[in-house]
């Protein structure tokens, strides 16, 4: 833009309805203001105008919507001003939606701005122009026509891509069980010229008079300066149980939405004496207007005042899709040829590709040239994964040759040729041949001879005669079956290559058939669960019969599965626990499924450690459909978790009382009563559990349902035994009367109680990972191992007779004390020894093997030495201690079965 020319424009005697709009201005214009003057002098005008008195007298005025304004420069970013404003009003000639004016002192009238009720509360540009309107470096002035607060619009909104019903060409219709977009759109409810104002409104979905569901008190605050207009989404369910309300099988049932609201405030706000707040409301059924909206430069239909809903649920309209499919197939007939034919309209080869796909090689359903397997493999099937976004599949004919050469037409009509493409690729037409019990009649070509003198092969006693199958009067429409659209579903490149764009029909619906309790929001997740169990009776069929006179009625057949990975993860743990004399610090699992390449649950699995031995678990899910992700709530296995943690962690509360010593520094029931003291723990499970599958990628390229995951437990479970040895002693004979003694003089002479403790421990342990699929079996990855790890401890020490009291609680205005020794002395020994079984499989062998393992781990002595560090608080300090090895850890297991290899059952 260059310094000449108008650069702004002016109101004459404007008021309050004129607001600062950034550098420029904003004109609202209402019934009591419904006028402005606008205008331009010389200081409207750059420095190199060179005609001013011309320029302002020959000044137009174009009058735009600014939405539509901005929505054109980003479509045609590289257009020159020129060429954009003829774009502009070449493509908006006919909806009328701009307004050029002319003359200065130019009165402008609402009636200019609003010519129907879709055009109160937008803005519009008024640009001063001469040649052609610019807006880069010219202050423009906006307009907006305003109305009484109302809502414009509570209507069904259509969904962004295809239509609710998979294969229904009609955007008005939702099956039962599926959620539906609905969408409120207002003017100054609320006003934001009042920042505390806000709209609060019920909608109803009504259906024959009768409301069946209700959204109260929704909410559309404050939007924010210049806007008028306000938007609200909501949800609603087709409710599966309305089905039994349903009049016709035949009729579709219509569904209406009324709303009613009010304006409330976010805040306290002063009222005069006697106003009236704004109200609002709507109705559907009663209402006359049909509203677009702007997309890509054209206006389209994006929203529904009625609702239809079919009696025929999605899942039994997708099963009744298929099955028409498949009868197609076996209508028209897919004919096999064991030998080569060689009438000269014809092609060598069927190739079937995913172009999206790199890395897997094309799939050769028919070779005439094949010397050593079957020339004809149409029987084989292409499949994919594919979900609401298009794949590209090639279907590629080698050597095909119908053009400028002889073709009798085989099963087309009379004096159709194979030279149009739809009659190579047959998807609009193809006739049923003959055929018995026995397979296809033939008979015998008898102007076959005739073909080849004509096409100058030499006849051999492979192809001097040849026969063909005989046509029927039934025909068959596949893109009728299939309700496939030309440029939409598929393509032509070339006479030999054909395009086909399929895609996944899900059934987003949940819970047919039974009574929904489940919210729109939840419901429009809960579908995913439709596809939880991936089998392979969830693949959608597709077809294109190929023809030429040489080999009529080829099927190529492609099987779409539905794109949708599952990842299922599991932590249940402990954090630090302190059972009896034993502390012990678990191994942390949090990372565990990632292991597993569980590519969408990441790091959410977590637990954080703490001091408490009370159960922590989590369960995250995921399900991811065409790459965007769902986090899923399995409800019910979380109430079953949640009441065997609660169970596990009263038990191990009342136990408690049992062991030696409680956290709170009291004695316990054990020690009060002198008893044997005898400590068990059962370690709590430490399990690590992650299992994804989806649909993918057999090694012979077959689509299939694919496993992968694993399980860490650590331990699965781990039982502890601890047994006070003093009080045995004297059961011991001579030697006991010995150790007895000794005992006695170590306690006169440390003036302290002496105690010795005997304890084993059993942890179970296992490590698997898994990838399965149908055709490949387990794969071999990882190795799986189980293990025992039984350890043995023998624990020996005195604690200090002089105490501290130290003040633990407070009762009643009296503080009660716990006696506490000053120090202790603790040493201990300990082994283990682990059993090890291991299975694997040996890939130089390509066999199965299993293993056994004895790891001795060596013995080793602790000394302990603790002193009381606080008289506050019961808080041991080790103030010194030293670990001996008394015997080393041998390098290789004490005992090595070797690897034995499992003969495989036939």
């Amino acid at each position: 833009m260059g310094t000449a020319g108008i650069k702004k424009a002016l109101i004459k005697e404007p008021k309050k309805n004129v607001k600062q709009y950034g550098s420029g201005y904003l004109v609202e214009l209402s019934p009591s203001e419904s006028s402005f003057t606008a205008y331009v002098d010389k200081s409207c005008l750059g420095p190199g105008t060179r005609n001013p008195e011309n320029t302002i007298r020959d000044v137009k005025w174009f009058l735009v919507r600014e939405h539509l304004w901005n929505a054109y420069k980003q479509l045609y970013p590289q257009l020159s001003p020129s060429e954009f404003f003829s774009t502009l009003k070449t493509s908006n000639e006919e909806n009328k939606d701009y307004k050029i004016l002319e003359g200065n002192n130019r009165v402008v009238n609402v009636s200019d701005v609003k010519n129907g009720i879709g055009n109160i509360g937008v803005v519009y540009l008024l640009i001063p122009y001469n040649v052609f309107p610019e807006t880069d470096g010219v202050e423009v002035l906006r307009v907006v026509a305003t109305d009484r607060p109302q809502v414009l619009y509570c209507n069904f909104k259509f969904p962004k891509e295809g239509s609710y019903i998979p294969l229904q060409d009609s955007d008005k219709k939702a099956a039962y069980g599926q959620t539906v977009d609905v969408e409120v759109y207002t003017h100054l409810l609320p006003d934001w010229h009042h920042n505390l104002e806000k709209f609060v409104f019920d909608v109803e979905l009504v259906n024959k008079g009768k409301v069946v569901s209700k959204k109260e008190r929704v909410e559309i605050t404050n939007p924010g300066a210049f806007h008028y207009n306000a938007q609200k989404s909501l949800r609603f369910l087709i409710n599966p149980e309305w089905q039994k309300n349903h009049n016709s099988q035949k009729q579709d049932e219509k569904y209406y939405l009324r709303l009613r609201g009010y304006i409330d405030f976010t805040g306290p706000v002063l009222v005069a004496n006697g106003s009236v707040s704004a109200t609002g409301q709507y109705d559907s059924e009663q209402a006359t207007s049909d509203w677009v909206r702007l997309e890509n430069g054209k206006w389209i239909y994006d929203s529904s005042r009625e609702l239809l809903v079919p009696y025929d649920t999605i899942s039994s309209l997708l099963n009744q899709f298929e099955t028409q499919k498949n009868n197609q197939i076996q209508y028209i007939g897919d004919i096999q040829y064991k030998k080569r034919e060689y009438d000269p309209c014809g092609y060598s080869k069927i190739t079937i590709k995913d172009e999206e796909d790199g890395d897997r090689a094309p799939l050769v359903i028919f070779d005439e040239e094949d010397t050593k397997g079957p020339i004809d493999r149409t029987s084989q099937i292409f499949g994919i994964t594919a979900g609401d976004k298009r794949k590209k599949i090639s279907i590629t004919l080698d050597k095909l040759t119908t053009k400028d050469v002889f073709c009798q037409g085989l099963l087309l009509d009379e004096g159709q040729k194979h030279t149009a493409q739809t009659n190579v690729f047959q998807v609009n037409k193809v006739f049923a041949a003959q055929r018995d019990a026995a397979g296809f009649n033939t008979q015998t070509d008898q102007t076959h001879s005739q073909q080849q003198q004509n096409a100058g092969i030499t006849a051999t006693n492979e192809n001097r005669t040849d026969t063909d199958v005989i046509k029927t009067n039934k025909s068959y429409n596949p893109s009728q079956v299939q309700q496939w659209t030309a440029g939409t579903d598929y393509k032509f490149e070339g006479d030999s290559k054909m395009l086909l764009m399929p895609k996944y029909n899900y059934n987003k619906t949940f819970l047919q058939g039974r009574t929904s309790t489940y919210t729109a929001d939840a419901a429009n997740i809960l579908w995913l669960f439709n596809y939880f169990i991936l089998n392979e009776d969830l693949a959608q069929n597709y077809f294109v019969p190929i023809s030429t006179c040489r080999y009529p009625n080829q099927i190529a057949k492609i099987k779409v599965y539905p794109d949708i990975e599952w990842e299922v993860a599991f932590l249940i743990t402990i954090g630090k626990g302190y059972t009896g004399k034993i502390k012990y610090t678990r191994e942390r699992l949090n990372a565990h499924h990632q292991n597993y390449n569980m590519r969408y649950l990441g790091s959410e699995l977590n637990i954080d450690a703490t001091q408490s031995s009370n159960l922590g678990w989590v369960l995250k899910a995921k399900a991811v459909e065409n790459g965007k992700e769902h986090e899923i709530g399995i409800e019910s296995i979380k109430k079953v978790v949640d009441t065997a943690v609660a169970a596990f962690n009263m038990t191990r509360q009342y136990l408690e009382v049992f062991n030696p010593g409680n956290s709170d520094g009291t004695p316990s029931l054990a020690q009060s009563r002198r008893v044997i003291e005898v400590d068990f723990a059962i370690d709590p499970p430490n399990v690590g559990f992650a299992l994804g599958w989806k649909f993918g990628k057999a090694s012979n390229n077959e689509i299939v349902p694919i496993y992968t995951g694993g399980l860490r437990a650590d331990p699965l479970i781990g039982l502890t035994v601890v047994v006070d040895l003093v009080p045995l002693i004297k059961f011991l004979g001579p030697i006991g009367r010995v150790i007895s003694w000794i005992i006695q003089f170590i306690e006169w002479l440390s003036k302290s109680d002496l105690y010795i403790t005997f304890e084993v421990s059993f942890p179970v342990k296992a490590d698997l990972s898994l990838s399965y699929n149908r055709v490949d079996g387990f794969a071999n990855r990882g190795k799986q191992k189980m293990w025992v790890e039984p350890g043995v401890t023998l624990r020996a020490g005195c604690k200090s007779n002089e105490v501290v009291f130290i003040p633990t609680t407070t009762r009643n205005g009296i503080t009660e004390t716990t006696e506490v020794e000053k120090w202790k002395v603790e040493g201990n020994v300990a082994t283990s020894l682990t059993f090890e079984k291991e299975w694997g499989y040996d890939k130089n062998q390509s066999k199965y093997y299993e293993k056994s393992t004895v790891n001795f781990k060596g013995a080793k002595m602790t000394i302990v030495i603790s002193e009381l560090i606080s008289n506050r608080r019961i808080d041991f300090k080790p103030t010194h201690q030293q670990v001996f090895t008394i015997i080393e850890e041998p390098k290789d297991p004490i005992y090595d079965s070797g690897k034995i290899y499992i003969e495989e059952k036939k």
